[in-house]
């Protein structure tokens, strides 16, 4: 793996009211092979440092267990989806 991959990572805003905010990071790692790191982040605008993230969670996964996570969260949006319409 290249370091310009490694380099590499997607971000989203996860939950955003003003003042606290949630996001999580995907980034590639060395470790395992081919895996990713998984962080959740927040930030809260009123804090002594407010643009400094404050790590929640933080995991390296290899690709099955990112897939396996996508999955669990398209089959719980599927049930809200069916739940709603019933």
């Amino acid at each position: 793996m290249g370091r310009k991959e490694l380099e590499m990572s997607t971000h989203t805003t996860l939950f955003n009211n003003g003042d606290f905010s949630l996001h999580a990071r995907i980034s590639a790692v060395v470790s395992p092979e081919g895996g990713y790191a998984l962080t959740i982040t927040s930030q809260r605008q009123e804090s002594r440092n407010s643009h400094e993230e404050q790590v929640r969670f933080f995991a390296c996964l290899e690709r099955e267990g990112l897939q396996a996570l996508a999955g669990l969260i398209q089959q719980e949006l599927q049930v809200s989806r069916e739940g709603v319409s019933a």
